[in-house]
């Protein structure tokens, strides 16, 4: 009678004995390797944490589309206050602030201002008749009453206009026509009668600034404005 025979006779527990015969044959084997044993172990997991709500707002958690920031959003540019309306009155050559042409739709292309004065700025000819103008204004410098330079619309803006200049045109220059004079007034506004083909050349160059009159969408008066 074997020893498990024994075991069993005195009532030990299968399991025990399974495990007691497990041990001897490893132990028997010095060289063979150990037996292969598969358990099969049944673990009960602990209650799964709920589900994350959908609603970013149900969470204290913030997602990769909730903002982490006080503020995201950019603010909006408001539009700067608008000028004088032009008017048959001529402005102030030296003006602080730009004028406006109310109802003129600048999103249609360059077009002739409103009939009246343009305290303005000749930019470029588009061709042998029509010349491009802005509205300026004067910023004061240290110095003299005309110390100072003038700016137009701010960059970005697309304020500006359009105009045949008209072949019986008064250009009065503050440089004379051959814009080596001081021709100007108390006002520092040009006396100096040239002609169209001198206004041309000028408005052509970008660098002339003056009070612009409009008449039935012509520019029919161009009064220089002298600044030192």
């Amino acid at each position: 009678m074997t020893t498990l025979d024994l075991l069993r006779r005195a009532g030990v527990p299968a399991a025990a004995v399974a495990l007691l015969s497990l041990s001897a044959c490893s132990g028997a084997s010095g060289t063979s390797a150990s037996p292969t044993v598969t358990a099969t172990v049944t673990v009960t997991a602990p209650a799964s944490p709920a589900e994350p709500s959908a609603d970013p707002a149900a969470s204290g958690t913030p997602t990769a589309d909730m903002p982490t920031g006080s503020a995201t959003t950019a603010p909006t540019r408001k539009p700067g206050k608008a000028g004088p309306p032009i008017t048959d009155k001529a402005p102030a050559p030296f003006g602080g602030t730009l004028q406006s042409d109310p109802g003129h739709d600048f999103t249609k292309g360059l077009s002739p201002s409103r009939d009246g004065v343009v305290r303005g700025q000749l930019v470029a000819m588009h061709d042998e008749n029509v010349a491009e103008y802005r509205p300026v204004k004067f910023v004061k410098e240290y110095g003299g009453s005309t110390s100072g330079h003038f700016e137009g619309p701010p960059e970005g803006d697309g304020m500006a206009f359009a105009a045949p200049i008209a072949k019986n045109v008064v250009f009065l220059s503050a440089l004379g026509c051959d814009g080596k004079d001081q021709t100007i007034d108390s006002q520092y506004l040009g006396t100096q009668r040239c002609s169209r083909d001198k206004l041309i050349l000028r408005a052509d160059a970008g660098d002339l600034r003056a009070l612009i009159t409009v008449r039935g969408g012509q520019i029919v008066k161009v009064t220089e404005i002298y600044a030192a």
